[in-house]
Order: structure tokens, then C-alpha cells, then sequence
């Protein structure tokens, strides 16, 4: 499949921008080639022969939750089940008194950079329902959402089989009761938030394997307190994957209170959401199963989140140093009317380029990569075509990004 056009736009900015900090293309191209769509339709096959995955059936996703507790162990991911009792009045059963079961696995750090670590997660449960929202025995939920929990065992299989070693921790999560409104992630975060644990990255994935034409494309939600991951998500899967990122404006981004990653956000932490682009017809409902979905648009998701994993938790196996410290960065006026000034100190000379973006991740403005020396370093932007409001300004190493947000008045 041909790059679509925003991936061209993307990948011929790559020589101003750089690539996953310093790693060897090869190395990363290597890892990407060895996600196996076989092996995600496994994952997705096995969930769907629970029938259903509905947090308040009888006993609970307790089952579920074992299995994947077994199939990360199996990857050398320290995993357990962390369960947690829900009360309380629901929109769509009523009263819920019931046990719900997270899945946690943990690969720790070699070398690590900081106390902080990446989530990667998805949920387990699904529900579904007739057009009366009457509740059907029936629960497949191969896309949704045994497609984001696949690519989670998927990733754990490729760290396991190729001994990846990484400088912040990696959590791997499954929640359980999403569907009834986050239970689970809220339970993760709050918990994680209240035990002062800091979080680089939660990549969350939530349908993501629905793909019936060949414009392939996937929506990454953003919260306010993380567009540069927006942006460094967009320009990543548009470099290593054949899907075109799509970052909703403002106004259309309201769904990222709807999955996972919108606990995190309610706890602080920095979260980035994949859904895919052209929503399933099956959704939430008994015809979810695993035959509607595309697998190698699902491999190309996986594909994007290893490389997300490689950038935020600094895999030390493929060639990524440390970042030439870019320090005593100021920015001035701020806020700018006409012209900004951009100062920054490097620890080393390295090629840096400088981009700003809007709060949809779209790029404004765009300075070419130039080599500059050690020490204290200067450029000025002309921001009087911009309209006013807030923007991030990128200041970008061969082995590292440094932003600082704008306001233009």
C-alpha cells in the first residue's frame, strides 16, 4: 500500500525533524516487520471464544483476566490481577455491586532514566445490546475491545522474543468495566495518582481494528495537557505505518473523554487515544466478531504503538542515547504579537530544528534543520501571520524534543 498523502507531507518533513531520536532505522524497521497480524487475530480470537466479556455476568471477567495474566507471564511480563468492588447506581443497569478485575503486568527498567514509566493499556470487558438498549447474552467485542488488548499482548511478544530493554518501566493494563464508564482506569489512576507514581506516556488503544476500505487512517485523541504527544503520535505513525493520522480539532475531539486514557487525564498524567478513523457498523453488538475487522491495519496499529513504546520508554536495544540536553529554554515576548525570540542552551553541537504547532497538532510554522554549536543559541519566528491563540513550540535534536507553549495575542 502506497503512503497516503498527509504520510508523504510527514515523512518528507523527516530530514528537518529527524527520526525516533538517534536509533538506527534498521533496528526499528527490524522489530516493526516481526508484528504478525496471525498472532493478533489469536489474541482476538481467544477473547471472542468467552462469548461474552460483560463486566456483571455471572462471576465476572475473572476468567478473562486469568488468561491474560498467563499470556503476558508467558512473555516474561511479571503480570497479576488487581481486583477492585464497585457499588453504585449505573445509567444502563441500575445498581452495580459487583468485583472487577484489572490485569497489571510490569517489565522493568535496565538502566533507568527516571522514576517515571509508560502505561500501555486497553480494556478487556464488552457489552452489547439491541437498539432498545436491551442487554444481549451475546458479547463478542472483537473490535471492540479485544483488537487494543491484542495489540498490548502483541507488543509483550515482541519484547519478550527480541529481550528489549527499556529505561522506564512498562506497564502493561487490561480494565475491566469500561463500559460502564471507566471503572477500571478510574480505579488504575486514582490509585497510581494517590501513590505519587509518575507517568511519561498512557497509550491507550480502543477499536482499532475496524478498517473496511483502503484509505486507511486512525484518530488519535488528545488531551490539553499532552498536544506534543499529539503531534510526536502523528508524525511517528505516519513514519513507520501505511495509516494516515488524523488529530481532531477541539471541537471534534470530545470523544476523548469516552475510553481510558480520559481517567489518566483526570489524574494529571499525559495520555494519547487511537480509535480507529471509519467507526464499526457492529458496534456494541452481537455482530462484533472477529471476521469484520482488518488485521493488517490492525498490525499497522501495533506497528505504531511499538515505535510510541521505543520513543517514551527508551528502549536501550536499538540504538537510542541519551538526549543532548537542550536546557534554559526561554521564549520571549510571551505572549508574542510579531516576532519570537527562542533561546536554548546544548550540551553538544547537534543538528536542531524548530516547528510550532496549533492545538490540533497541525504544523504553522516550520524552521529547517541546521547544525549548531555547543552553548547558547538564538532564532527569532515571525508569528505575525498566525491568528491568535495558543501554539507549542518545538525545538527538536537528533536525539530529543524540547516544547515550550505560545500564546499569540
Amino acid at each position: 500500500m502506497m503512503k497516503k498523502a498527509f504520510a508523504l507531507i510527514m515523512i518528507a518533513c523527516a530530514t528537518m525533524f529527524g527520526t525516533l531520536r538517534a536509533q538506527d532505522p534498521g533496528d526499528i524497521e527490524n522489530l516493526l516487520s516481526q508484528i504478525n497480524a496471525d498472532s493478533l487475530l489469536r489474541t482476538v480470537m481467544d477473547l471472542q471464544n468467552f462469548e461474552s466479556r460483560f463486566a456483571l455476568r455471572e462471576g465476572g471477567n475473572i476468567e478473562v483476566a486469568e488468561y491474560l495474566v498467563q499470556r503476558l507471564n508467558n512473555y516474561g511480563i511479571t503480570a497479576e490481577i488487581d481486583s477492585f468492588y464497585k457499588t453504585g447506581q449505573n445509567w444502563l443497569v441500575g445498581y452495580v455491586s459487583q468485583w472487577f478485575y484489572n490485569v497489571k503486568g510490569v517489565l522493568p527498567s535496565s538502566n533507568p532514566k527516571d522514576d517515571s514509566l509508560v502505561v500501555i493499556g486497553a480494556h478487556l470487558d464488552a457489552i452489547s445490546y439491541n437498539q432498545y438498549y436491551q442487554l444481549q447474552s451475546f458479547a463478542p467485542g472483537a473490535d471492540d475491545n479485544a483488537s487494543g488488548v491484542a495489540v498490548m499482548i502483541e507488543l509483550a511478544r515482541i519484547c519478550h522474543e527480541n529481550n528489549l530493554q527499556f529505561r522506564r518501566d512498562i506497564h502493561f493494563m487490561a480494565y475491566d468495566g469500561e463500559e460502564l464508564g471507566l471503572y477500571g482506569s478510574y480505579f488504575d489512576a486514582q490509585k497510581r495518582a494517590q501513590a505519587g507514581e509518575k507517568i511519561a506516556i498512557m497509550l491507550n488503544n480502543d477499536m482499532v481494528s475496524y478498517q473496511p476500505d483502503d484509505n486507511w487512517r486512525v484518530l488519535l485523541h488528545w488531551y490539553d495537557n499532552a498536544v506534543d504527544i499529539a503531534s510526536n503520535a502523528a508524525f511517528i505513525c505516519a513514519q513507520y505505518t501505511d495509516i494516515n493520522p488524523v488529530i481532531p480539532s477541539a471541537s471534534q475531539n470530545e470523544n476523548s473523554q469516552y475510553s481510558d486514557s480520559y481517567a489518566y487525564y483526570q489524574s494529571g498524567f499525559r495520555a494519547i487515544f487511537a480509535i480507529e478513523y471509519t467507526f464499526s457498523t457492529s458496534y456494541h453488538s452481537i455482530h462484533d466478531i472477529w471476521d469484520s475487522n482488518n488485521y493488517a491495519y490492525h498490525a499497522d496499529i501495533a506497528r505504531y504503538n511499538m515505535a510510541m513504546l521505543i520513543e517514551y520508554a527508551e528502549s536501550t536495544n536499538v540504538g537510542i542515547d541519551e538526549h543532548p540536553a537542550v536546557s534554559n529554554t526561554h521564549v520571549y515576548p510571551n505572549p508574542v504579537t510579531n516576532t519570537l525570540n527562542v533561546q536554548y542552551h546544548l550540551d553538544e553541537d547537534s543538528p536542531v530544528s524548530i516547528t510550532v504547532l496549533d492545538l490540533t497538532g497541525r504544523r504553522v510554522l516550520c524552521q529547517p534543520e541546521v547544525l549548531q554549536s555547543a552553548g547558547i543559541n538564538h532564532t527569532a519566528l515571525d508569528f505575525s501571520p498566525l491568528p491568535a491563540g495558543v501554539y507549542m513550540c518545538q525545538i527538536r535534536t537528533k536525539r530529543g524534543v524540547e516544547t515550550v507553549k505560545v500564546v499569540r495575542r
